[in-house]
């Protein structure tokens, strides 16, 4: 997938108020694009989401292009290089500032998966990142969420970063396996991704298989060992998460059951938790050998 690589210049950073409508408070980074021009006959504006910090400037990779039937100009969206979002989720996050507007999303060199039937048999085209929650009866694609264990018998945790949906949440390591992918080898990407963590084949072992007809996903939930100290070498996925904590596993039971976990995993824990507390055993009884 060819990437478009652009750099924003902040006019009106995450926290700034508009000029022109002072209880307009921006909840993300707000620019334009030096040197080149949009149809008003100005520098092109475009929107940062994937950041929780104010910024000066951002290069990043261009993911959509908003237009406004009543208005002239179109706003760019652009965010981490590592990171996309769902049109649902764009339009989430620039409500403050579309809602006054007629607009409408288009996607660009959009994130595409393999469409899965129940069985995990390919059908043999492509799904949109854009339609993940538009699938029809049938469609399914599969996502992989990784339970990542130290040495130490503790369990990985990261925070959502505030742009995402579930803004805040602790959560496990997971998401959409890609184009091409299977779901280990999607498993081993995305931790990689998020938390830095390199893994081999064989080193993820598999929890569950779960088939979720409400969301039409196929789960794969697997348990990863960190047999050495690799606690400190945590790389965070910028734009993805914002925090992370190792907890025994009393403690991870504990947020994992709570209110600031997110929920879909939440279920989804508890549903295997006699599996996941079966393979906890497993290592924890090979270390004290």
């Amino acid at each position: 997938m060819n990437e478009e690589i652009y750099t924003v210049k902040m006019d009106r950073p995450l926290g700034s108020v508009h000029p022109d409508v002072p209880t307009m408070v921006y909840p993300v980074n707000y620019g334009y694009v030096e040197g080149i021009m949009a149809k008003d006959g100005e520098e092109q504006d475009a929107y940062v989401l994937g950041i929780d910090v104010p910024l000066d400037e951002f290069t990043g990779k261009r993911i959509a292009i908003v237009h406004r039937n009543d208005d002239i100009e179109d706003k760019w969206i652009i965010v981490p290089e590592n990171i996309m979002y769902t049109r649902q989720q764009i339009a989430d996050m620039i409500h403050f500032q579309e809602q006054y507007f007629d607009s409408y999303i288009e996607m660009v060199n959009e994130e595409m998966w393999d469409a899965y039937d129940k069985n995990e048999q390919k059908l043999g085209y492509l799904i949109p990142r854009s339609r993940a929650k538009e699938l029809e009866d049938g469609e399914y694609h599969v996502v992989v969420m990784i339970y990542t264990m130290d040495y130490q018998g503790r369990f990985l945790t990261t925070q959502r970063s505030r742009n995402k949906t579930n803004p805040l949440k602790w959560e496990v390591t997971g998401g959409s396996i890609l184009l091409g992918e299977n779901a280990e080898d999607g498993a081993i990407r995305e931790l990689q991704e998020e938390t830095g963590i390199c893994v081999g084949k064989g080193d993820m072992i598999q929890i569950y298989r779960y088939v979720d007809d409400n969301r039409h996903c196929i789960y794969h939930g697997f348990f990863n060992y960190l047999a050495n100290n690799n606690s400190c070498d945590i790389i965070l996925q910028e734009g993805e998460t914002m925090n992370y904590r190792f907890l025994d596993y009393h403690e991870f039971e504990e947020l994992v059951k709570s209110d600031r976990f997110v929920r879909s995993e939440q279920g989804r824990f508890i549903k295997f938790q006699k599996d996941i507390e079966r393979i906890i055993d497993k290592y924890m009884k090979k270390k004290q050998k």
